[in-house]
């Protein structure tokens, strides 16, 4: 009996696979583990509207063990340019910002810490300076 070259398997194996239910991996969840983690998540939750250059919004909060926001966070500096339309708008996407990403999922550990915590984060349209970033004192600059 002469051997079957592998080749001749392939439209065989094509067969099957092409009938096989698809299966999507599931992901793991995203979880901040530390204060980078999470200022690199909150980063893509924002989206800065045009015409609002040189606008800041600085908010103070705190987040439970489960990375939600505790109460409501309080605005502690706003410096809004542009026209009122725009300064509307550069609330917004704060705010927006904030809701998108809250309550953000956390590593047990890393929640133990945010339970202790109170977050002072600014968002900030002005291309990057060096900014006081040392654990929950957070700037996100406008990217460029």
């Amino acid at each position: 009996m002469l051997p079957i070259p592998a080749y001749a398997f392939l439209p065989i194996v094509a067969a099957c696979v092409a009938t096989m239910p698809a299966r999507a991996e599931p992901e793991a969840p995203s979880q901040a583990n530390n204060w980078t983690d999470l200022r690199v998540a909150l980063a893509k939750c924002w989206t800065i509207p045009a015409g609002t250059d040189g606008s800041l919004l600085a908010y103070r909060f705190g987040l439970d063990k489960t990375g939600a926001i505790r109460g409501k966070p309080r605005i502690i500096a706003r410096q809004l340019k542009g026209d009122a339309e725009a300064q509307r708008r550069y609330q917004e996407a704060a705010d927006a910002a904030l809701a998108k990403c809250f309550p953000m999922p956390v590593t047990s550990a890393f929640g133990a810490i945010l339970g202790e915590s109170p977050l002072y984060l600014r968002f900030v349209n002005t291309p990057p300076t060096s900014a006081y970033q040392i654990n929950s004192n957070i700037t996100l600059f406008a990217p460029q």
